[in-house]
């Protein structure tokens, strides 16, 4: 197979792929496959980049983030302000282990937020468990992405006791 009708092939695929939507390559492949009412039948030879090419534009179609809430535990802007919040990090992370945890520098604050929430009713849940540790928490809108949403649904299914909150939020993203 020449150059041309490797590029044309792949941009066959991409037309199909577009076309089709929620389609799989392997779909299209085999409906190509199936002989119509006139007795004809497509034969699909696919060069080996042509599903690593339909798997790039599909990544590319698909949102990797949505809005949600955490709950901010720690905010300082003072002179050890970095080590107390890697310190707040370190205790959060020891009691309790199933819930994602963030350090961030937003000038001139370092902050330690926690959790991974869709809505604000599971981060008021979520408030409420860690109150008791942390009086000062609040809870921020962030962006948050559906990999920690996923991260969040291994360590629920590693803790099945953990807030319903990360069992919700990762049924959102097991849905994708």
């Amino acid at each position: 197979m020449n150059r041309i009708q490797r590029v044309l092939l792949v941009v066959v695929a991409l037309l199909l792929s577009s076309a089709a939507m929620a389609q799989s390559v392997d779909r299209v492949v085999v409906g190509l496959a199936e002989r119509s009412i006139s007795g004809s039948h497509v034969r699909v030879t696919e060069d080996g980049d042509t599903r690593e090419a339909v798997r790039v534009v599909e990544a590319q179609r698909r949102p990797t983030e949505t809005s949600g809430f955490r709950i901010v535990i720690f905010s300082d802007n003072g002179q050890y302000a970095g080590d107390n919040a890697e310190e707040v990090l370190k205790d959060f992370r020891g009691r309790f282990p199933h819930i994602n945890a963030y350090l961030v520098y937003e000038s001139p604050y370092f902050k330690v937020s926690v959790g991974d929430c869709l809505t604000m009713e599971e981060a008021q849940i979520l408030m409420a468990e860690l109150t008791p540790h942390y009086s000062k928490a609040f809870p921020k809108r962030e962006t948050i992405r559906y990999e920690e949403l996923a991260n969040a649904r291994r360590k629920a299914e590693i803790r099945p006791d953990s807030l319903m909150m990360a069992v919700d939020s990762a049924a959102i993203v097991s849905k994708m």
